[in-house]
């Protein structure tokens, strides 16, 4: 591939020969082609001594060249070229975790500016969880009274006795789905269930097995409050709050959740144990497959379609039009439902989880990572739809640290899931993300500097030994390994 300081790397470049300035940008001519030949999100570029010429069949596709003559001219003089340029993945995503620590809108606006300029289409948002409800819901107020603070943060060992918390307002939300769509990414919003539900519990705690007021909870880790599955208010009121969210996020998708839900207190509860009964089912894994079929039936009715986390698998009995998002599949399910035909996301714990310090997930394993894992068929390579490099606030308070934990990486999975694997290199990568760096903190975003992105294999060991003494729950880790099943 030849030198060109951009990411993700085009499809092809062609050098034509001579060399432009900075000027030649000021005569840039656009041409439609509706030959089909570029699709969606295609486009060329051609630059010589006459202009700019960028041709595309959509505005996503003049968008996506725009975002890469953004990159070109930080230099004052490049080659005279051709380039045609298509992605790899049709789904490229980018999860932001606000339930836990919040985000400003403007602190939103500077990473979905970044998430831009690298080509990614989706942003999952992540909005629901036992620390926190994020969202602005008029039809069930206590969500916001009550499931959207906590008394106090005790994150990794660290107290702070402060009460913490917030929501966005749906005009906030608005505001942020239409910025997206202006930069053609699609906004998923997530909400967790049955497990990671203790936000929604405390609120109305009716919804739960046990019926009993509880507080949000002020630390990381898996905890026991899952939704009644046997108690029909609590499809009426999620069947209720799913079309309070629908209404404010247009996208085709709706992220449903399904992980990490201990099933010890649906396995104690009378009604839960007689719906298991009622429904033939063999266990509580069934029990969770049948409780995230009826959303996804009250979803379909709508429209839309959900995305689920690979624990959702292990019931044996999860609607076959469900999205698998594979985040930690030790059994394989996930390269299973792909080899049936369904649709997976590719977002690995071990490669593609940025709260974790560069000691345990350095830049070149996120790189190189191929996004069809292990078991998928060569002929089901398809059904691995795309990619999603998520950041979680467990351990993220502060906006500058986030920037700091995110880039490189998400600028790794952004080219991992548009270039395809040819054009891959990582010494290319690494020259070419500190070329554009200077456009990331235009938009106020500061990234890692290289020297932290791959440490040497001492520093790793001794890195990730000491995050997970200062910072993780050890039991939370082992409960985690428990509870997934997989």
């Amino acid at each position: 591939m030849k030198k060109i300081n951009v990411i993700p790397c085009p499809e092809t470049v062609e050098l034509l020969g001579g060399t432009v300035n900075a000027a030649v940008f000021d005569r840039c001519e656009k041409i439609t082609d509706e030959s089909g030949t570029y699709g969606e999100e295609g486009y060329a570029i051609r630059i010589d001594d006459q202009g700019v010429t960028v041709t595309a069949e959509t505005d996503c596709g003049f968008f996506y060249a725009e975002q890469t003559l953004k990159q070109l001219k930080t230099g004052a003089e490049l080659p005279c070229l051709q380039i045609v340029d298509r992605p790899a993945y049709a789904y490229r995503g980018f999860l932001i975790d606000s339930a836990r620590h919040m985000q400003s809108v403007d602190e939103l606006k500077k990473l979905i500016d970044a998430a831009a300029l690298f080509k990614f289409n989706v942003m999952h948002w992540h909005l629901s969880d036992d620390q926190g409800f994020r969202i602005e819901s008029e039809r069930f107020p206590l969500l916001n009274e009550v499931g959207s603070y906590r008394d106090s943060s005790d994150f990794g060992g660290e107290h702070l006795n402060v009460r913490y918390g917030g929501y966005y307002t749906k005009a906030e939300i608005r505001d942020l789905v239409a910025y997206c769509a202006e930069r053609h990414i699609e906004v998923i919003p997530e909400l967790d269930v049955p497990g990671h539900a203790t936000a929604l519990i405390a609120s109305y705690p009716a919804l739960s097995c046990r019926r009993l007021a509880i507080p949000l909870e002020t630390k990381q880790g898996i905890f026991n409050n899952l939704l009644c599955a046997g108690n029909e208010d609590t499809f009426t009121f999620l069947f209720d709050l799913l079309d309070e969210i629908g209404e404010l996020f247009p996208s085709k998708y709706v992220h449903l959740g399904g992980d990490e839900a201990p099933k010890t207190y649906w396995e104690q509860c009378p009604k839960c144990r007689a719906k298991k009964a009622e429904l033939g089912l063999n266990d509580f894994e069934e029990l969770q497959g049948w409780f995230i079929n009826r959303l996804i039936a009250h979803l379909t009715e709508k429209g839309k379609t959900a995305i689920v986390w690979n624990e959702s698998l292990n019931g044996g009995n999860l609607d076959d039009s469900a999205i698998v998002q594979m985040w930690m599949d030790r059994r394989g399910k996930s390269a299973v439902w792909a080899n049936r035909g369904n649709s997976v996301i590719a977002c690995p714990f071990s490669y593609y989880y940025c709260d974790y310090p560069y000691s345990m997930t350095p830049v070149r394993k996120t790189y190189e990572y191929d996004p069809v894992f292990k078991g998928v068929a060569p002929i089901m390579r398809k059904h691995v739809i795309g990619v999603t490099v998520p950041i979680w606030t467990e351990y993220i308070s502060d906006f500058d640290r986030l920037c700091y934990l995110a880039f490189p990486r998400f600028a790794a999975v952004a080219e991992r899931g548009w270039t395809k694997t040819e054009n891959l290199n990582y010494e290319s990568f690494c020259r070419r993300f500190a070329a554009v760096t200077p456009l990331l903190n235009r938009f106020g975003v500061k990234p890692a500097p290289q020297i932290d992105w791959d440490p040497p294999k001492a520093r790793r060991l001794t890195g990730t030994v000491h995050f997970f003494k200062d910072k993780i729950d050890t039991q939370a880790i082992k409960n985690s390994f428990g509870s997934t099943n997989q």
